[in-house]
């Protein structure tokens, strides 16, 4: 005796039809008679009786019916359950550098969510490394991370991001009306720089460039968070030296100027990162979401 049988059966003995049943289970009338047909036979006994103007009863009939009513709304109540026990099991982390996928990520959860709605991402901001060491032990699904800064051996891998150096000025100062500028044109003002142990390349970067320029810049002043460097910029405090994802960290006062002079080959190359362990159905479409807004699009 299978459930939909049953079902079958409820709907027959309550419209007490099989045409009126059969459109109210949204199927046809021939699979709905032989349902019935396999339920009487595996139950050995007759549960209909065909009439004039439809069906009625058997006794046993009845009895069923008085015990599949409660049967199926409790298996049905047990399916619900276990769907929203799935739904609130659910969830995806990723793990990334602040200044990384600043554009994507939002984009990315947002998409997600459209297709995936019961899913629970978490972000958690650390660095690179420990990065791609909880993705290899498992405790992180995906993780964004500067390549030059993490171990990814043994993980998957794409590139979605290349981020140059620009330069944060207050809105205010000759500097912020130029479309862009050369290294040597910020020796004459005060430097804001993130400390050497947090942003290595940033700090690769401005080194090269500075040597090649032969200056000896003034940095009179460190930040170890995004927002406090552009709030210090915002109140002239000083030019800021940051990744060109903090466009996306809009600042009122603060202007973003490129830098010509940097070499390209100290771009930060950023990467998704994930194991190839079998993933759920919403890892992967995750990734793909991740990807597809990386590609470049077409001029």
């Amino acid at each position: 005796m299978e459930l939909r049988h049953l079902r079958h059966f409820i709907a027959v003995a309550e419209t007490q039809h099989f045409g009126r049943a059969a459109a109210r289970l949204g199927m046809a009338q021939p699979p709905l008679s032989q349902s019935i047909m396999r339920l009487e036979e595996s139950l050995g006994t007759r549960l209909l009786e065909r009439t004039p103007r439809g069906v009625s009863l058997t006794t046993a009939g009845a009895a069923l019916l008085a015990e599949a009513k409660p049967l199926i709304a409790q298996a049905e109540m047990a399916e619900r359950r276990v769907r929203q026990a799935a739904d609130e099991l659910a969830s995806l982390s990723i793990a990334f550098v602040p200044m990384c996928a600043m554009r994507i990520m939002p984009l990315a959860i947002q998409t997600l969510r459209r297709q995936w709605p019961g899913v629970d991402v978490r972000l958690i901001e650390r660095g690179s490394a420990l990065t791609a060491a909880s993705v290899k032990n498992g405790s992180i699904d995906l993780g964004v991370v500067v390549n030059s800064a993490a171990d990814v051996s043994g993980l998957e891998s794409s590139t979605i991001e290349r981020m140059r150096l620009v330069a944060a000025v207050p809105a205010s100062w000759p500097l912020a009306q130029q479309a862009s500028i050369r290294v040597a044109d910020l020796a004459a003002y005060p430097l804001i720089m993130f400390p050497q142990q947090m942003s290595q390349p940033v700090f690769a970067a401005f080194e090269a460039a500075r040597r090649e320029a032969g200056l000896s810049p003034k940095v009179t002043q460190q930040a170890r968070h995004p927002y406090t460097m552009l709030n210090l910029v915002a109140n002239e405090l000083g030019i800021g030296l940051m990744l060109d994802s903090a466009r996306h960290l809009p600042v009122d006062g603060v202007v973003f100027v490129d830098i010509d002079d940097i070499p390209t080959s100290f771009d930060t190359e950023v990467s998704l990162i994930w194991t190839d362990r079998p993933h759920k159905a919403y890892h992967r479409a995750m990734l793909d979401i991740i990807r597809e807004l990386a590609a470049p699009t077409p001029d």
